[in-house]
């Protein structure tokens, strides 16, 4: 029973490794980015493979009083930049949030004067911008 171990260990450890690439050849194909909308290309039989989604940015409460929560979709996983604008253009406040999957909820504790700001959320490339009114 046990003479013939190494053996099968050797052939199973072979087809794990099989396994693990087809994984891998397949999650590099699910990366690609897919557009929602297939459009033609000037070949019949090809579609466009590009992403339209863009960042976006909701807040509410809005007017809010010291507390909002940021609603942050189509960016990746990662950091961000989270800045607090005067409608001046002076910064206020920044922060740097960690987004686990690029569409969540930011929650923000804000202790300002009352007035209008605007939240800027930015990464990579990505920027958002959003009025903010505080009571």
């Amino acid at each position: 029973m046990f003479h013939d171990f190494p053996h099968k260990l050797n052939s199973m450890l072979k087809i794990i490794a099989n396994i693990c690439c087809c994984i891998l050849s397949a999650n590099a194909y699910t990366q690609l980015p897919i557009n929602t909308e297939s459009t033609k290309t000037d070949n019949p039989h090809r579609f466009s493979i590009t992403k339209n989604l863009k960042p976006d940015l909701n807040i509410y409460p809005n007017p809010a009083k010291n507390k909002v929560t940021l609603q942050v979709k189509q960016f990746d996983p990662g950091m961000a930049a989270v800045r607090l604008i005067d409608i001046k253009g002076k910064l206020v406040k920044e922060d740097n949030r960690l987004l686990t999957n690029g569409t969540e909820d930011i929650v923000m504790f804000l202790m300002m004067k009352t007035g209008i700001y605007f939240i800027q959320v930015s990464q990579a490339g990505k920027v958002v911008r959003k009025k903010l009114v505080i009571l």
